[in-house]
């Protein structure tokens, strides 16, 4: 080698070479490190978005339905003369003449509580097992309570029967059993819940020509707006409440603190005195969001109030709703 150029040439000890590494590992560390806190941080934001609009959803389902409670279609001249020459056409002669109100059966369900038509009926933490076979009554501040709302409808067409009755019931049902980590650090399980609704229509069909005095049938599932089977409108749900509320803006339950319901007979008249009702649900993050598993205290409306011990996100969601179609008191 030339040793007059020499000095041109350039070399890396074992040192440096070593050092370079060592830079370019802390940098790559660096940068992962912030990768994982972005997307910790977008995974949380992301989680809590998606209980907001689902939360959205179901409460907005909920208030539309519960102020639906207690409607009564009245007919006016032109559905009554319309009805009348639609059924002589059919073979009923001179028609049927229909009246301005429900000709429908109604049915306080003192006697029997499935065929109850009563506008709003709350029934505290009653859930249904996951088999779907079993009714469960929980304990204060547990999944989840069951509402019943009744109302009517109108259909012209429906020459059968052209006033309709619907029930639309949502109840807390048992999905799964999932696997966590206690706050100890060992193993534990936790019952997931999920949010279904139930729609039936009263079935009392015109016969003969002839309106029925009373119903030989009752609450059933085959219309088109009915639903078979329950549905599942909403999983990982943690709890659900209704409180009734009456026009002076008063709880309306007896001393057992139970709300009025057909079997409830010490405050089952009282039935008709709902003007409001409360809504609180409470909605669980589908995967661990917390670090630790600590205590956290979700409180309810009833002054009960749930402890868990986990890594879940729990939000709860609190709005009021006037059933407008009971009495005439705001409240």
């Amino acid at each position: 080698m030339n040793k007059k150029n020499s000095k041109y040439i350039i070399g890396l000890s074992l040192i440096e070479i070593l050092i370079g590494i060592v830079i370019t590992t802390i940098m790559m560390a660096a940068m992962y490190t912030s990768y994982s806190v972005v997307n910790q941080s977008y995974s949380k934001v992301s989680e809590k978005a998606k209980i907001s609009k689902s939360s959205r959803d179901l409460v907005s389902m909920l208030m539309r339905d519960i102020r639906m409670a207690g409607f009564k279609y009245y007919v006016g001249t032109y559905e009554i003369t319309k009805f009348a020459e639609d059924t002589e056409t059919a073979g009923c002669t001179p028609g049927v003449t229909l009246a301005k109100t429900s000709y429908l059966e109604f049915d306080n369900g003192f006697n029997d509580i499935e065929r109850s038509h009563n506008p709003v009926v709350i029934r505290k933490n009653l859930r249904i097992s996951k088999e779907g076979n079993t009714t469960i009554l929980g304990r204060a501040g547990q999944c989840c309570d069951q509402i019943e709302i009744v109302y009517e409808d109108f259909d012209q067409n429906n020459l059968a029967q052209p006033f309709q009755k619907y029930k639309i019931t949502y109840f807390g049902k048992e999905t799964a059993s999932e696997a966590i980590k206690l706050q100890d650090g060992t193993d534990g399980t936790i019952t997931r819940y999920g949010v279904y609704k139930k729609i039936e229509n009263w079935v009392q069909p015109i016969v003969a020509c002839t309106i029925p005095g009373e119903s030989t049938e009752d609450w059933d599932t085959q219309c088109a707006q009915c639903t078979p089977e329950p549905v599942l409108i909403r999983d990982h749900i943690e709890d659900m409440e209704f409180i009734p509320f009456d026009e002076n803006g008063r709880i309306i339950k007896d001393t057992a603190g139970n709300f009025p319901a057909p079997e409830q007979i010490g405050i089952r008249d009282r039935l008709y005195d709902i003007r409001g009702v409360d809504i609180r649900i409470t909605f669980r993050s589908k995967e661990d969001f917390f670090r630790a598993a600590n205590t956290r205290i979700i409180s309810g409306l009833s002054g009960t109030d749930a402890t868990n011990t986990d890594k879940f996100l729990r939000d709860s969601v609190i709005v009021s709703v006037h059933t407008r179609n009971i009495g005439g008191e705001s409240f």
